[in-house]
C-alpha cells in the first residue's frame, strides 16, 4: 500500500543539514518504475513519515531513537507497542512458506558483482553496493520472504561512528603513518543485517568412556644407578546418561554477503533491547534481505548447539579425560525470530586496495581490515631480536653488572 504522505523533493535542495542523518534523499526519476518491495500488511504500510511542521520526509535519528526532519529539524517520537517478544513455530513457518515483505514505498536492488540484495525507502538514492562498492546494481522485484519481527535500532549516529573509526585506526600500531594522517571518512552506510534466533528444548542421550588418572611407582637404571619414578596411567570406565538443556536465542547470521569474521567480532548485540519491527526505524537506512534461509540457519544453529552440548556433557561426565563420546540429540519445540541488527558499513582505498570495516550500530565497536607497514613490522622484529640478544648476553656473561656488560657490548 502506497503512502499518501510522499513528498516530491528537488535534487537541488540541501538535504544534509543535520550531521547525524545517515543518508541523503533525492527525487526518484519519474521514468523509473517504482519497485513494490517490503512489508506485509500487518506491519506499517510505509517507510515515509511526513513532517507535521514542513511536510518534509522524516528519517530515523539514532541519537534520540525518534524521527527527525532533515529540513526543519523537527522531531517526532515513534509509538511503542510494548508487546512481549514472541517466538514463531519453526515447523509451522516451514509449512506456511514465506510471506510477502512488500510496500510501494520500498525499493530493492541486487548487485551484479557480489549478489547482495538490499531494500531501502523509495526516496533514497542508491548508486553503489554497500558491500563491494560496485556501481553495477539493478533495481528489481524481490521474491517473497519472511518479514522481520524485531530489530535493534541504531543508537550510534553516523558522526559518532566516524569518530569511533578515527580513534580505532589511529591506534593501529602497524598501520602506515600516511594512512593515519591523511584518512578522511568515506560515506558510512547504516545497514540492518538480517539474523535468525532459535530456541529449542533439547534431550540428549550419550555414551562414553571416562578416564581417571592414577600413578604407579616404577624403577629404572640410569648411569648404573637404580631410581624410582611415577608413571601415569588411565583407568577407563564406561558411562552413559541423558542430558536436558533449553537453548535461548541462538544467534545465526542470515547474510552471506557480510564478512563472517568481521560480523562475529563486532558482537555482542544486546538482544534485550529488541523492539517490535516498525518501518520508521528503517527510514533513511538500508536493510539487507536475508540470503541464508530459515532451514539453512537452523542447520548452523544446531552446529552451535551441538558444540555447547559436547562441552557440557563432557564436564558432566567428569574424570580427567573422556573418549569415544557419542551424543544423540532430539531438538524439540523449535521456535525462531527474524531480527535485524544495526551495522555501519564502509571501506577505504589505500594504494589501490580496498579495505572494509564495520561498526556496531548499537555499541560503537569497530572491527576492520587495514594495511600494515612493512617497515614497522621489520623494525619491530629487529627490536625483539635485539632484546633477546641483550638478555642472552647478560645471562651468559656470568660476573659483572648489567651496565658494564651492555657497555662492553656497545664498545666491542
Amino acid at each position: 500500500m502506497k503512502s499518501n504522505n510522499n513528498l516530491e523533493i528537488n535534487e537541488n535542495d540541501d538535504l544534509n543539514k543535520s550531521e547525524d542523518l545517515p543518508l541523503s534523499f533525492v527525487e526518484e526519476d519519474e521514468g523509473e518504475e517504482p519497485v513494490a518491495e517490503a512489508y506485509e500488511s500487518n506491519f506499517e504500510n510505509s517507510l515515509v513519515t511526513q513532517c507535521p511542521a514542513c511536510a518534509g520526509n522524516m528519517v530515523f535519528n539514532p541519537d534520540k531513537g525518534n524521527l527527525k526532519c532533515p529540513y526543519c529539524a523537527n522531531e517526532k517520537d515513534i509509538a511503542s507497542d510494548n508487546k512481549e517478544i514472541e517466538e514463531r513455530c519453526f515447523e509451522s513457518a516451514l509449512a506456511e512458506g514465506a510471506r510477502t515483505w512488500n510496500d510501494d514505498d520500498i525499493k530493492s536492488f541486487s548487485c551484479k558483482n557480489c549478489g547482495a540484495e538490499l531494500i531501502f525507502d523509495a526516496h533514497t538514492q542508491a548508486q553503489f553496493c554497500n558491500y563491494c562498492g560496485s556501481s553495477h546494481i539493478t533495481f528489481q522485484e524481490a521474491e517473497n520472504t519472511i518479514p522481520p519481527q524485531y530489530l535493534v535500532p541504531f543508537s550510534v549516529t553516523e558522526k559518532l561512528a566516524g569518530d569511533h573509526f578515527k580513534e580505532w585506526i589511529t591506534k593501529r600500531w602497524f598501520a602506515p603513518n600516511d594512512l593515519k594522517n591523511s584518512y578522511k571518512n568515506n560515506k558510512l552506510l547504516g545497514t540492518y543485517i538480517p539474523h535468525w534466533t532459535y530456541d529449542s528444548n533439547t534431550y540428549s542421550y550419550y555414551t562414553a568412556q571416562r578416564g581417571d588418572y592414577y600413578y604407579v611407582t616404577r624403577t629404572r637404571t640410569v648411569n648404573g644407578k637404580t631410581e624410582t619414578y611415577q608413571e601415569r596411567r588411565t583407568r577407563w570406565t564406561p558411562v552413559s546418561g541423558d542430558y536436558k538443556r533449553f537453548f535461548d536465542d541462538v544467534l545465526v547470521r542470515a547474510s552471506k554477503k557480510v564478512d563472517n569474521k568481521l560480523i562475529n567480532k563486532i558482537q555482542p548485540f544486546t538482544l534485550g533491547e529488541l523492539k517490535g519491527y516498525k518501518p520508521e526505524y528503517l527510514s533513511g537506512f538500508y536493510a539487507e534481505r536475508y540470503s541464508v534461509s530459515l532451514e539453512e540457519g537452523w542447520e548452523e544453529g544446531k552446529v552451535e548447539i551441538d558444540r555447547d552440548l559436547n562441552s557440557e556433557i563432557t564436564r558432566k561426565i567428569g574424570g580427567d579425560t573422556v573418549r569415544f563420546l557419542s551424543i544423540k540429540t532430539q531438538y524439540n519445540e523449535v521456535t525462531f525470530k527474524h531480527i535485524l541488527l544495526p551495522v555501519w558499513l564502509s571501506s577505504f582505498n589505500y594504494h589501490e586496495k580496498l579495505y572494509q570495516f564495520m561498526i556496531n550500530g548499537q555499541s560503537g565497536r569497530v572491527i576492520g581490515e587495514y594495511p600494515k607497514s612493512a617497515i614497522k613490522i621489520t623494525l619491530t622484529i629487529l627490536a625483539v631480536l635485539l632484546v633477546i640478544l641483550i638478555v642472552f648476553f647478560v645471562m651468559s656473561s656470568g660476573d659483572g653488572t648489567v651496565a658494564s656488560q651492555l657497555e662492553s657490548l656497545y664498545l666491542g
